[in-house]
């Protein structure tokens, strides 16, 4: 029966993991289990006393516990039981962190004289034991320490858990003064009642109520705006215990949207006025160009001159236009420019540029006085407004009586002509460049002179055209309308002009003009 109930004793010892040791006090020997001297990391012969040489083998730290819980154990007419946890130092130099337990038996006289206890591995359990305090005190970290409000409630909506930011949100001095209390301690009737109504929903039906915006009631103070987060509280399985939540404080960026909102308002009206007068102000640009282009002309005996025009703004406000000025019944003066830039600014320059023409209209017959005198003008009004701005531009002088085009550019790109089925662009001032309008002071322009027997059509043209970019930022380039206009020297003068405008939009990344562009053309037709 004995050997029954050893064999039982080892069979539950082995299935707990733990190993045994028997010591009689005083002595230096120890007796350990085979599983025990496992869990030390010694072979029997060479096994220490862990009981009497716990200073070289236990932790520092723990042998004060150790050793109180010994002594009281062994202690006459103590308490007999050794409990203590506790880290041990193995052989292959790694902390376990094992679990001793004892009983003392004692003589007749109370003394301890034997005692007889087990021993385990712990380490895991340790382990694991580290790591959820760990956690637990991360997300108490970030509960205590995150700019928001977070909480817990019971079944009646009284505080269970609360952080730092919600306590001095409610006027509390510390978290502890919540517990227990309700949102009625602290807000006015009607939002408490919402917010109890609220939980009780959440509690039953087991829905979250996710980034509510609600209006705070409170009692002696300014109404307050938060964002609220509540969901049900249920524990590991699944039984509700409450609610909890999170709530931010969104007053400030309630009353900035709302002051956002005020003046969204005011500049939607402000820029609805503005876009009427833009509209206004670009029917009135486009009212002063030249109308009807296509019905004037030029004749005589020898030739006739017709002309058409192209004109295509990418904003409401335009820096690109052209003007027709009548000079005598035989010629023709023609001013095509292009502003730096778009809008309200460019429109500004432009009607400032039509003011200077009628200015130096006595000089209009003189491409290069004409010219000069305008950049004069312009140089003088942006340098007293402190402005740098400027406009390229070509005036040309056709006289019909005389059979000549005469030409001036101010940093322009030249005319193309096309004779006798081949095309070119012309080389004003020998192919040196010509300052734009309004850089330079005192800056002088030469004049060009081309027979009209010597051109079948001629095109000027602002740079919209020729800088137009595909999807490569590739430009089309002048020679790809030098081309275009060659080509076309068969068709009439409007289809020509029709078809430049469409090859440019087609190789326009989004089909469409990012800057203005404008056209003057004429065709010379030789009578018979």
């Amino acid at each position: 029966m004995a050997t029954h109930s050893q064999d039982r004793l080892e069979l539950a010892l082995k299935a707990s993991n733990e190993g045994v040791w028997d010591w009689y006090v005083g002595e230096d020997d120890i007796d350990y289990s085979e599983h025990a001297l496992k869990i030390l990391g010694h072979e029997a012969a060479r096994a220490p006393n862990i009981i009497t040489h716990a200073q070289d083998l236990l932790h520092e730290d723990d042998l004060p516990h150790f050793h109180q819980t010994l002594n009281n154990a062994l202690a006459d007419n103590g308490q007999d039981i050794l409990a203590c946890e506790c880290r041990y130092r193995h052989p292959d130099g790694s902390w376990h962190w094992l679990r001793i337990r004892g009983i003392a038996t004692r003589d007749p006289q109370g003394k301890a004289v034997r005692m007889v206890g087990t021993i385990i591995d712990i380490s895991q359990r340790k382990a694991a034991e580290v790591a959820l305090d760990e956690e637990r005190y991360r997300l108490r970290e970030l509960i205590e320490n995150i700019p928001v409000n977070v909480y817990y409630k019971d079944k009646e909506s009284r505080f269970v858990i609360a952080n730092a930011s919600i306590a001095k949100r409610l006027g509390a001095e510390t978290e502890q003064d919540l517990l227990g209390k309700t949102d009625h301690h602290f807000f006015g009737q009607a939002h408490a009642d919402m917010a109890r109504s609220d939980e009780i929903r959440i509690m039953q039906s087991r829905e979250p109520q996710i980034n509510t915006i609600q209006r705070e009631n409170w009692e002696g103070k300014d109404d307050t705006w938060v964002e609220i987060t509540k969901l049900p509280w249920l524990d590991r399985k699944g039984k509700l215990l409450g609610t909890f939540g999170i709530t931010s404080d969104i007053t400030n960026l309630v009353k900035t949207q709302r002051k956002l909102s005020t003046v969204a308002e005011e500049l939607h009206t402000r820029n609805v006025a503005f876009e009427e007068e833009l509209h206004l102000a670009r029917e009135i640009q486009h009212a002063l160009l030249p109308r009807a282009v296509a019905g004037i002309a030029l004749q005589n005996h020898e030739r006739e001159i017709t002309f058409s025009s192209r004109y295509s703004p990418a904003s409401e406000m335009a820096g690109d236009f052209f003007e027709i000025m009548p000079l005598s019944e035989d010629s023709i003066g023609i001013f095509l420019c292009d502003v730096m830039g778009h809008g309200v600014r460019a429109s500004l320059i432009v009607s400032m540029l039509r003011g200077l023409m009628e200015k130096e209209r006595d000089s209009a017959t003189n491409p290069d006085w004409f010219l000069h005198g305008i950049n004069e003008g312009l140089v003088s009004i942006l340098e007293r407004a402190s402005v740098t701005l400027f406009a390229t531009a070509i005036y040309c002088v056709i006289n019909n009586k005389e059979g000549t085009l005469s030409y001036s550019c101010a940093g322009h790109p030249a005319p193309i002509v096309v004779h006798t089925k081949k095309s070119a662009q012309l080389t004003p001032n020998n192919g040196k460049p010509s300052p734009a309008l309004g850089l330079i002071p005192h800056a002088t322009y030469s004049v060009e002179s081309v027979s009209l027997n010597e051109i079948d059509r001629m095109l000027l043209f602002t740079d919209g055209l020729h800088e137009v970019e595909n999807t490569s930022a590739e430009q089309m380039g002048i020679e790809h309308i030098t081309s275009t206009m060659q080509n076309s020297i068969n068709d009439d003068l409007e289809i020509s002009l029709d078809t430049l405008i469409d090859q440019a939009r087609r190789h326009a990344a989004d089909g469409k003009f990012e800057d203005d562009v404008c056209l003057f053309a004429m065709d010379v037709n030789a009578r018979a």
